[in-house]
């Protein structure tokens, strides 16, 4: 499993945000014209002045609109320029100010979940917004304008107090893991529920690309940092069950369960990473639930689909994300400790 690094990541904001704010300060300065010039006679004040006679208005106006958009370029520029992140173990360091430095210490200890959001501008320029949330927050924290902020949403999970806790299919004490205990959290890096391992219950069939869907997030688990799968769980959390997938199998229980999860694992992962798997079972409102509980893998794994071609797959905060082939094997070189 990955250790913590103990040395502190710097993320500073990205430069887009210094073109966004200079074109707000156009936009501003051009209002702020049309308001002063609709409440007085600026030109007829300054030619009552004394300093008229040496210089003239057009020159006089023209010296103060450039330094003032000077001064406010450098301080635009100067206020991105001292603005940075420091995410390391259980805190993130937020520090900012033009004149004084400011500092504000964001907790990650009660963060559960981590994710992120792009507006059109910001996938065409790869800056975003990054949102922590966690049982004890009261509201969501966000990290605006963030470069690349896919690259960051598991490195904040790393460094929270989850850190080196990564779900191994255990508890703390060591015992299969509780539906009561995953139910108090979001969907998070090591955390996803599904209602149905296989039974589209809009279409009241059964549907492959949902099996297909499950082995995405068990593969990017095996290559990321290990998690809990809770099948027979919706999105909101409520319980439905399993009850609709058992009536899909030959043998309708959990044992038909577990034996056709493994055969649709070995055809889309591998049998040799099914050691890493393990399913548990448990009741809630008398409803019977899956938590396949995975650890991280000892080398990289690749989904097979149905055309033979090979994807894969790794947690990015809440949700699981396919890998171009030049970032698989630049995923894979910076965790040459771990394959």
């Amino acid at each position: 499993m990955w250790s913590l690094m103990k040395k502190p990541i710097i993320v500073k904001k990205s430069p887009v945000v210094i073109v966004k704010n200079f074109i707000l300060l156009q936009i501003g300065a051009i209002v702020a014209f049309f308001i002063v010039s609709a409440l007085a006679n600026y030109a007829a004040i300054y030619r009552s002045l004394t300093i008229s006679h040496a210089i003239s208005f057009r020159i006089a106006e023209a010296l103060f609109i450039f330094s003032t958009e000077t001064a406010m370029v450098f301080f635009i520029f100067f206020r991105w320029y001292k603005e940075s992140y420091h995410i390391r173990n259980n805190e993130i360091i937020h520090t900012y100010g033009v004149f004084y430095s400011h500092e504000t210490t964001i907790p990650m200890e009660p963060v559960t979940s981590v994710s992120y959001r792009q507006s059109p501008l910001g996938k065409l320029t790869k800056y975003g917004t990054i949102e922590l949330t966690g049982s004890n927050i009261n509201k969501k924290i966000r990290l605006k304008n963030i470069p690349s902020p896919e690259e960051y949403v598991g490195l904040i999970l790393k460094f929270s107090a989850r850190g080196e806790s990564a779900f191994d299919g255990k508890n703390k004490t060591g015992t299969p893991p509780v539906l009561a205990e995953l139910l108090n959290h979001s969907e998070h890096e090591n955390l996803e529920f599904k209602s149905t391992f296989r039974w589209d219950t809009r279409q009241n069939a059964v549907n492959r690309v949902l099996e297909k869907s499950a082995m995405k997030t068990i593969a990017a688990f095996l290559n990321s940092r290990g998690g809990h799968l809770v099948m027979g769980v919706d999105d909101n959390k409520a319980v439905v069950g399993l009850a609709s997938d058992f009536g899909s199998l030959v043998r309708k229980d959990a044992d038909g369960f577990e034996n056709h999860f493994t055969q649709i694992f070995h055809n889309m992962i591998g049998a040799e990473f099914r050691q890493f798997v393990k399913l548990n079972w448990s009741q809630a409102d008398g409803k019977e639930c899956c938590i396949i509980s995975v650890s991280p893998s000892h080398k990289p794994v690749y989904l097979k689909s149905d055309n033979s071609n090979e994807e894969f797959y790794i947690r990015t905060g809440n949700g699981t994300t396919a890998l171009k082939l030049s970032e698989t094997n630049a995923y894979i070189d910076s965790r040459r400790n771990r394959f």
